[in-house]
């Protein structure tokens, strides 16, 4: 029953994301080539209302509850998310977590964006929409991440519009392996070393959120805290076993931007600050089993149910488009040549995305560029 569980729940969740791009995705592209920030606009929609899919897919399928304490996300701000990588599924509870979380007026087209590894992106069906959704990839090479972030943050301004991104600072999950590389890291910097955590990388953080603070881009950063009380699914193989943690608490902790240092070397340092505070926050839990601080943030599971019928029947639309719909399958298929070509041609679609707003504003200028 275990393998049935899990191997349904990748089933729906891989054919919705398909579903999605071909459905949706593709007939808006057009709107690209009009409007930058209507594209984007859009493309939140789309991604904010599947983001509730794996929510009631966890819940009603696979039997794990999600708790969240702490401070609510404002939907209303731009914002960074920073959280510990623990597992290489930490993704799968990241969604129900945002849904019990974001709170405002902007929450049904508030998207979450990652700044992932840059082999990610050419993933069949998800890498796609990941670009098409406008999240970064880094390759792990200073210069080039960091021209990625300048125009990542330029682009941010011209749009005006809000969002949050997530950033996993140390780089990779946590495993006895990496335990030890973080550890011979501390030894050497005669840092402190960590039982719960990997030293996190400062640099790209640093400079993301600096640019973002000096283009009044930035309204806060949120520390969260993932936990796993039983199963801890290291990777996707447990997930595919049907191995579902019964539990997975989460911890947010909210800095305005009052609290938030504006040069690169002092945040690095409030980095570093956080993690400490992190370490000391999985130590009393795990070791003293002191509860976890803050209020509990809970939402009514009600809402989910559009999105359980929608994203579990569009697969379905979706044949019945490519099977019966000639035009329609030469529409998806063109489009997806295109971005297959600018995915190898380019650092992905979204470096398309920014390039052409940069085209419309020397030809048009900024106002109608968008």
């Amino acid at each position: 029953m275990g393998y049935f569980i899990g191997f349904l729940y990748f089933y729906l969740w891989y054919t919705s994301i398909l579903a999605g791009y071909i459905c949706l995705y593709c007939p808006i592209f057009p709107i690209l080539l009009l409007s930058n920030k209507l594209y984007r606009y859009l493309t939140d929609i789309i991604l904010t209302f599947w983001q509730q899919y794996p929510t009631v897919l966890l819940q009603a399928l696979c039997k794990t509850e999600v708790r969240v304490y702490g401070d609510a996300i404002n939907s209303n701000e731009i914002s960074i998310l920073v959280m510990n990588h623990r597992t290489r599924t930490d993704w799968n509870f990241l969604w129900p977590s945002l849904y019990h979380s974001i709170r405002g007026n902007y929450r049904f087209k508030y998207s979450t964006k990652f700044l992932l590894k840059d082999s990610i992106r050419f993933i069949p069906g998800p890498g796609w929409v990941m670009q098409l959704t406008l999240w970064l990839f880094i390759k792990r090479s200073w210069k080039k991440d960091k021209e990625t972030l300048e125009k990542f943050c330029d682009y941010i301004e011209a749009l005006n519009y809000k969002f949050n991104i997530l950033v996993f600072p140390e780089g990779t999950d946590f495993t006895e392996e990496t335990k030890k590389k973080s550890d011979a890291y501390a030894k050497k910097n005669h840092l402190e070393q960590y039982n719960y955590l990997l030293h996190p990388r400062t640099t790209g953080f640093a400079y993301l959120s600096s640019q973002l603070i000096k283009q009044n881009c930035l309204d806060a950063i949120y520390d969260l805290t993932i936990m796993y009380p039983d199963v801890i699914p290291q990777t996707e193989k447990f997930l595919f076993q049907g191995k579902f943690p019964r539990q997975v608490k989460l911890h947010i902790v909210r800095y305005p931007l009052a609290a938030i240092p504006t040069s690169e070397d002092d945040l690095k340092l409030f980095l570093m600050n956080i993690w400490n505070d992190k370490e000391i926050t999985l130590k009393e839990y795990y070791i003293t089993h002191n509860s976890i601080p803050g209020p509990c943030l809970k939402k009514s599971t009600l809402e989910l149910f559009p999105a359980l019928i929608f994203w579990t029947v569009l697969p379905f639309i979706a044949m019945y488009l490519m099977i019966y719909y000639v035009n329609f399958r030469r529409s998806c298929l063109f489009h997806t040549i295109f971005l297959v070509i600018i995915n190898f041609l380019t650092p992905g679609f979204q470096w398309f995305e920014m390039a052409l707003y940069d085209v419309k504003k020397e030809i048009f200028g900024h106002r109608f560029a968008l």
